[in-house]
């Protein structure tokens, strides 16, 4: 992606092959590090179904074993923001792909609901943990927000991929097999280890004493994120039954479910590419307009193409967002541990807010799901300005003794 380790700012961390000659292969093995982790959370839902009829769950167990991989991706989040500072990053992706190897291999041999607990708790801290790195690494690069464009793009593409062969997957092999698979293929992470360099995350008050990083603004970033989220998760988990309520047939729901994958593309990629040559403000105002005027139309559309439509630029402004956001939080907090933090904030909106859309559906109907994305959208992009005002303002002061010094020189 880039041939530069440092966003300009000094080394503080102790490195022993911290040159740059390594930093690309670092971008790029994070990120297929990232990849290799984000398996399980695109095969969840399947899964939810698999356990319960296959492996006499509840419904309630087979949710609440999903629940317990998202929420053990925050706990490795947080395993992720200790070790940082005591572990090299080569050491932490070690450890993350083994507990990820444990968890899935221990997950494939459950036999009952409690097992299956302690080994999704296992398989999701190591992914948690890998997760966070891979964030941490991204927000490196001299453009995070085009780096993470290509990270989440690859996201979407592989939740398409899995999306769709997962049942046909499991009906030939097993309920078994997708996790055996799993672990094959984390094994392949041993093989990217070595491409990280070994350097420890420096702390956030070391990082801080000379690059003008204002630790409100990285809350503000990560706030905004998570009432984002929130909001997304809101509308998003229920497209099916909104399109059900506007008498949109079953076969033009699930065309429109499928295309919205390509709109996802579209937008992470296509407009998250050019994240370093647009002002991420005006991109996420921008984008929250057409969220807005996509909502609209959802709920007042009563035909499959505009249906589709609706829900496709709904999808496409959400994608093609969330680079210029991961920007915004890089550039909120230079020693990179806001953006680890980021899966785990992302994670526990969508979490969030398919929760409180459930509890205020049954009360004021579907249309409350538009009410809830558009509010927490609109929220969300404010505290995003905050954050960015913040961050200017405070580089602005780091900078200004050096400005004069220069122009004093020049003199």
């Amino acid at each position: 992606m880039v041939d530069e380790l440092s966003t300009g700012t000094p080394a503080t961390a102790p490195s022993r092959e911290a040159g740059p000659t390594s930093s690309t292969a670092m971008y790029w093995s994070a990120g297929a590090l990232g990849i290799i982790a984000t398996a399980v959370a695109a095969i969840l839902p399947a899964l939810v179904g698999v356990w319960q009829s296959q492996a006499g769950l509840r419904l309630d167990q087979a949710g609440f074993v999903g629940a317990t991989e998202l929420f053990a991706q925050v706990v490795g989040t947080g395993a992720f923001l200790w070790a940082s500072r005591r572990w090299t990053l080569r050491t932490i992706a070690v450890a993350g792909v083994s507990l990820m190897i444990i968890g899935n291999v221990a997950t494939a041999l459950s036999v009952d609901f409690s097992s299956l607990i302690l080994s999704r708790a296992i398989g999701g801290t190591g992914g948690g943990l890998i997760r966070a790195l891979c964030m941490w690494c991204l927000a490196k690069a001299v453009s995070p927000g085009r780096a993470f464009a290509i990270y989440a793009s690859a996201q979407v593409g592989l939740a398409a991929v899995t999306t769709a062969i997962i049942p046909y997957f499991i009906v030939a092999h097993g309920p078994r097999a997708p996790f055996l698979a799993l672990s094959l293929v984390s094994i392949i992470g041993f093989a990217l280890c070595p491409l990280l360099p070994r350097i420890s995350a420096p702390s956030t008050r070391a990082q801080c004493r000379g690059d003008g990083s204002n630790p409100w603004s990285a809350i503000c970033a990560i706030a905004a994120l998570f009432v984002y989220f929130v909001g997304q998760s809101a509308l998003w988990t229920y497209l099916a039954p909104i399109g059900a309520y506007q008498s949109i047939s079953a076969a033009g729901v699930s065309e429109a479910l499928t295309l919205l994958n390509i709109a996802g593309l579209a937008g992470a990629l296509g407009v998250g590419a050019l994240a370093h040559r647009v002002n991420p403000r005006v991109a996420l105002v921008t984008l929250l307009a057409i969220e807005l005027v996509s909502i609209v139309v959802l709920f007042n559309s009563h035909s499959s193409a505009g249906f589709i439509a609706s829900a496709g630029a709904f999808y496409f402004s959400w994608c093609a967002s969330v680079p210029f956001q991961f920007t915004i939080i890089s550039q909120s907090d230079r020693s990179g541990r806001a953006s680890a933090v980021v899966p785990a904030a992302d994670g526990l909106g969508l979490a969030g807010g398919a929760a409180f859309a459930a509890m205020v559906l049954p009360t004021f109907g579907l249309a409350s799901a538009g009410w809830v994305c558009a509010t927490a959208s609109v929220i969300g992009i404010m505290l995003y300005m905050t954050s960015a005002s913040l961050s200017k303002r405070s580089t602005h002061i780091v900078q200004q003794p050096a400005e004069i010094d220069a122009g004093t020189l020049e003199g």
